[in-house]
Order: structure tokens, then sequence, then C-alpha cells
């Protein structure tokens, strides 16, 4: 298109040219027409045939009838039939006349005026020498076009497969996760356009999916090896029921402990989806701007008569302004649960310090105990789903508290350490951020 419109410019600036420099001749020898009649225009188409041999132009003094009278040809110009000119009725401008060449491509461009004593007046000029410089333009176009279309297809192909790589690459992904494979991942150039923007966002879509199927598949698991006991058991307090008939005191006591083992079947299932939720980060939690000690007080108050019970000393210590924004709900079950299993593992008469302040933009609880504390080797396992320790396999529970503890944290945002020694007492220390993600 760029060249087409150059060319249309350079032709026509070329036809302007040769009609404008017709015209200056046309005008110029009407007037000295005018002024000393036909021998004198005679006398300077002869000065310019002596001294202009190259004078490019036509000129034909013809009658009203238009029969020639005079007409200078520039030599040699043996292409133009100009009798013919007789045929073509002369006009004033702006209609031009043209007489085409014999055997050639190019023509003769003729302009007229009408003299004062109704003879015509013509200046004619071949387009041979402007269609030949359009001709080498048009030449010169084709090799100079030729390679750069062949350039420019070449960068429009490279261009484009590298514009559409990362949906190829998209594409590979969906493709691979189609067929199960959820490892697949999308690569980010680190262009940061929006086509990186859509391959982290679609990264972090797939690690959410795969987190949530390993979720699922790791609670079916769990579900599917602790349910095996409690169901065992209530198929043989049933059948135990059924072998005693008579006994109504016998079958009362199996069905209440059909129930109590039911329910204890519910609580754990609760447990392990709420674990799996938070693990797989669709728990819904319902965030407020809490005040820590409140919230920590409740909990205490709570447990105020199991602790009382075996003469165990609950100390709060901290700013009694700290907040964060936390679920309630869902970080007082698992500060009840540390505080229980402090409780649990805490000899009579022992202590229980529950400390909170602030830290680097973070909310720090801290719930220590002098009991039982935890094996080193132990400690790493302690966070794992239905895990019981060697210390406390005697003991009440699921084996689901400290994991559910862990995963309603991270779900927080937060961080949970833990630091125990044998014998000496254990320290759990929550860290959550004082503003939370929403």
């Amino acid at each position: 298109m760029l060249f087409a419109a150059i060319y249309a410019s350079i032709a026509s600036t070329l036809t302007r040219h040769d009609r404008e420099m017709q015209l200056t001749e046309l005008r110029e020898l009407a007037a000295e027409y005018s002024s000393n009649g036909l021998p004198a225009i005679e006398k300077m188409l002869e000065v310019k045939r002596k001294f202009h041999r190259q004078h490019p132009f036509l000129v034909r003094i013809a009658d009203a009838g238009n029969r020639t009278v005079d007409i200078y040809l520039p030599a040699p110009w043996t292409e133009f039939n100009t009798n013919k000119l007789e045929e073509l009725v002369p006009e004033t401008q702006p209609r031009w006349l043209t007489l085409p060449a014999i055997g050639g491509d190019h023509s003769l461009d003729l302009a007229s005026i009408r003299l004062n004593n109704g003879y015509w007046l013509q200046v004619g000029m071949s387009s041979e020498e402007k269609d030949k410089n359009l001709l080498r333009l048009r030449a010169t176009f084709g090799i100079v076009l030729g390679p750069m279309v062949l350039l420019g297809f070449i960068c429009g192909w490279i261009l484009a497969y590298n514009v559409l790589r990362p949906l190829r690459n998209l594409l590979f992904a969906v493709k691979s996760v189609q067929t199960g494979n959820m490892d697949a991942h999308v690569p980010v150039r680190g262009a940061g356009d929006e086509l990186d923007e859509l391959a982290i966002h679609f990264n972090k879509m797939l690690q959410k999916i795969a987190a949530v199927l390993q979720a699922m598949k790791d609670c079916v698991d769990n579900v599917a090896h602790d349910l095996r006991t409690p169901v065992t058991r209530l198929r043989n307090l049933a059948e135990n029921a059924l072998q005693s008939p008579d006994n109504a005191a016998s079958q009362h006591a199996a069905l209440a402990s059909c129930a109590e083992e039911s329910e204890r079947i519910n609580i754990m299932l609760n447990i392990l989806l709420d674990i799996s939720e938070a693990e797989s980060g669709v728990m819904q939690l319902d965030y407020q701007n809490i005040e820590i000690y409140r919230l920590v007080q409740n909990i205490v108050d709570a447990y105020g008569l199991i602790a009382d019970d075996k003469s165990i000393q609950i100390q709060i210590n901290g700013d009694h302004l700290l907040q964060a924004m936390i679920d309630p709900n869902r970080m007082s079950q698992a500060l009840a649960n540390l505080l229980d299993n402090a409780i649990k593992y805490t000899p009579a008469g022992g202590k229980v310090d529950i400390d909170f302040y602030s830290e680097k933009e973070q909310a720090i609880i801290c719930i220590k105990d002098d009991g039982i504390g935890i094996d080193s080797e132990e400690l790493p396992l302690i966070w794992d789903r239905l895990y019981r320790g060697k210390q406390n396999r005697n003991q009440r529970g699921l084996g689901l508290g400290l994991s559910q503890v862990k995963a309603i944290v991270l779900a927080h945002h937060g961080s949970i350490d833990v630091a125990s020694e044998f014998g000496k007492g254990s320290v759990f220390k929550i860290s959550l951020p004082v503003t939370n993600c929403l």
C-alpha cells in the first residue's frame, strides 16, 4: 500500500508538471500570435528548432475547420499520425486531447486554445519519457518490494510465533490436566504483560485444584483408615446385644455405647473435613477485628472447671489492647485445643501460662505448660493426622487436635511453632498477621 501510494503520487506529479509546461508554452505562443501574427510564430518555432533540438513540444495551428495551417514536430516524431489531429475536434481547457502512438503504449497529449481570428493553436507533448520514468520506477519498486515482502513475511511469522507461544503453552497445560497430570504448569516469560498475568493465575488455579484433590484424597484415606476401628466396635456392640435378647440392661448399655461411638465418629468426620478445607484453602473464614485478650479470656473461662479439678493455675499475660483480624470461632477452636492439651498433660498442681504480645506486625500467642513434654523424636510428627504419641495413647482424644490447630492457623496466613523438652513441658507459639488478607 505504501509503495502504491508513493507511485501514484509520483505519477500525478509528473503528469501535472508536463501539463503545466504545455500550458505555459501554449500561452506564450498565443500571446506572440496575438501580437505579431503567424509569421512571428513561425520565426519563433524556427529559432527553437535551430537552438533547442530537444524541444519537446508539438505545435499546431489549425483554421476554424480544424485543417492544419502549420505544424511544428520535434524530430524524430514518427510514431504519431498527425493527420488524425484534423479528426480530433479541439476544445479549450480543461479537456485534453489524446492521440495514441503507432505501435507504442504512450500517447500525445494536446492542449488547445482558440486564437482571435478563430484559428486553433495546439501544443502537444509525448508521454513517452514520463512513461519510461514510471516504468523504471515500477521496476525499482519490484526489485525492492520482493525482498521486503519476503522479509516482512518472515518477521511476521516469527512475531506471530512468539506472540502465540504463551497460548500454545496454556493449551498444552490444559491438555495435560485433561489427562490427569496436575503437575502441569504454564511457563511465565517475565514480560509483565497480560499473558504473564494469565499464566500466573492459571498456575495458581492448578495448584489450588491439586491441593483440593490431594486434601480430598488424604481425607478419604484417613477416614477409611480410622473408621475401621469404631465401625468394628459398633458391630461388636450390636452383635453382643443381639446375643442377649432377654437382658434389657445389657441391650441398653450396648445402645448407649453405640450412640457414644456414633458421636465420636461424627466429631472425627467434621474435624477431618475442617482440616481438609483449611489445608486446601477453601475454608470460609469470618474475619473480624478481635481483641486477643477477650478471646483468650473466654477460652480460659470455659476450661476453668477442668483446670480447677486438677488444681492447675492458668495465668494470662499480655497487652489487653492487642487486636488482630481473625475468625473468632475458628481461632477459638485452635486455642481451645492447645489449652485442652496443656491441661490434659500437666500434672495436678501445675501451671499454664498464656502470653500474647505484638512483634513485627504479628500478634503472638504463646501457651506454655510445665507438663510431661514431648519426646524430641516425636516432635516433628505431632502435626500429622491421627498421630498419637507414646505418652498420650492412653488419653482420650482422636489424634486430630494439633492437625486441626495447624490447619486453622495456616488458613489465617499465620504460623505455629512448638518447643518442648521431655519431662519439662511445652510451648506452642502462634503468629498471626495483625492485618490479615481478606
